[in-house]
């Protein structure tokens, strides 16, 4: 039988991905502000971090801030977002040491939610996010073939490896982890809420 045969994606999860120009000239100055963070409050706060460290969340709002000029500076630059809409942000600062990671968590309280990879050696953890239809869909999606999948990225999982000076955002319902830290050096980033 001759078919004519096409897909049509309808409600796909949008993932942004920016990756910064010009990262390495700003890049020490974001280490050296991540750890003097953590010695102002060494404890941090746990939240969805296993043997890392987080910091307390902030209002990203201070040009004067190098982070938060940073931030906004980028987040200025998000070209889909219609203009008339306002964007408040809220930020943390990660610091993962060999071996810790983050396990899987949503930020329920947002519109989206991002990272910004400032310093992620070879192997310090890949992100990776579960298909929020993975439990509903389980039949279907082992029943297409490899090549469907991957060109339409209809899998249960899919992961993003840590780029230093790229922005990744996401919808903030998606679930997502971050592996367990394998090199030798920490891992620092910094996580946000869009609303």
């Amino acid at each position: 039988m001759d078919l004519n045969y096409k897909t049509v994606n309808i409600f796909p999860s949008f993932v942004h991905l920016f990756d910064v120009n010009g990262f390495d000239e700003i890049k020490n100055q974001l280490i050296d502000y991540a750890y003097d963070f953590k010695k102002r409050d060494p404890e941090g706060v746990s939240f969805s971090n296993e043997g890392g460290w987080q910091s307390p969340d902030f209002s990203v709002n201070d040009e004067n801030d190098v982070l938060h000029h940073f931030l906004i500076n980028c987040l200025a630059g998000f070209p889909v977002i219609d203009e008339s809409f306002n964007i408040k942000l809220r930020a943390w600062v990660n610091i993962n040491k060999p071996g810790d990671c983050n396990i899987k968590h949503n930020h329920p309280t947002c519109d989206l939610a991002g990272v910004l990879w400032i310093k992620c050696p070879e192997n310090s953890g890949n992100i990776i996010f579960y298909n929020p239809t993975g439990f509903e869909a389980y039949n279907e999606i082992n029943s297409y073939n490899s090549d469907f999948k991957n060109k339409n990225n209809f899998c249960h999982t899919y992961l993003f490896p840590p780029v230093e000076g790229r922005i990744l955002i996401f919808p903030s319902h998606l679930q997502h982890r971050v592996k367990k830290n394998m090199s030798n050096e920490d891992r620092i980033s910094v996580s946000f809420n869009l609303q």
